[in-house]
């Protein structure tokens, strides 16, 4: 199981939970099992776990505690990038603490998500390749070079830098600070996939058992 799969569990419809067609009772998951899971999973890897829930809009609580557990690991490795090693204390949590609700949003858009919708593939993550259609005239498919193949953009970082003016200088934010933002977004993929792999390893251990 993986969290994609665990999402209908937080509505089930049937009292079986399990993420394959039911061949034998043991390859069934208990509701005690799948509950037992996750919880093991958020205190494993809570910034995956909430990050997750919080993309998904399972849980408000969640997406703020994935922002405040980013901004957290934020304060720990901002110290590498000499414009915010340099700013007071009040003003680095209110720049960290900033940079990483934009990481998260940026990082939980969705082809869904009003106004992230790709303007050259129309949210579908593949476009023209207009190379190969006008010399064989076949109409032939790329993924989409604007979003990469998503189906929708990046938040502008003209938008996130902006935010932050009053305290990084345009400079400050091209040398330094706008790749500690990437890495802020890595870290939340990072702890998405680290998560997964908990939640799989768990459940797989209670298949066994059962």
């Amino acid at each position: 199981m993986n969290l994609e799969n665990a999402v209908k569990f937080h509505s089930p419809k049937s009292p079986q939970f399990t993420d394959s067609p039911r061949a034998t009772a043991s390859e069934a998951l208990t509701g005690t099992d799948v509950m037992g899971a996750l919880g093991m999973v958020q205190s494993r890897s809570p910034l995956g776990f909430s990050a997750f829930n919080g993309k998904m809009e399972l849980s408000e609580n969640d997406k703020k505690n994935a922002i405040r557990l980013l901004t957290q690991h934020g304060l720990k490795h901002c110290g590498k990038v000499a414009a915010l090693r340099k700013l007071e204390t009040n003003s680095k949590l209110k720049v960290v603490q900033t940079l990483a609700t934009f990481a998260f949003s940026s990082w939980s858009r969705s082809a869904a998500t009003p106004g992230a919708r790709c303007k050259d593939c129309k949210g579908t993550g593949r476009a023209c390749n207009r190379e190969v259609t006008e010399r064989t005239g076949v109409f032939t498919e790329k993924e989409c070079d604007r979003c990469g193949g998503k189906g929708f953009n990046k938040l502008p970082a003209a938008s996130v830098y902006r935010a932050l003016s009053s305290h990084v200088t345009a400079d400050q934010w091209k040398k330094g600070v706008t790749q500690f933002y990437e890495s802020l977004i890595t870290e939340l993929e990072k702890s998405e996939n680290h998560a997964n792999s908990m939640l799989r390893l768990v459940t797989t251990s209670f298949e066994e058992i059962n």
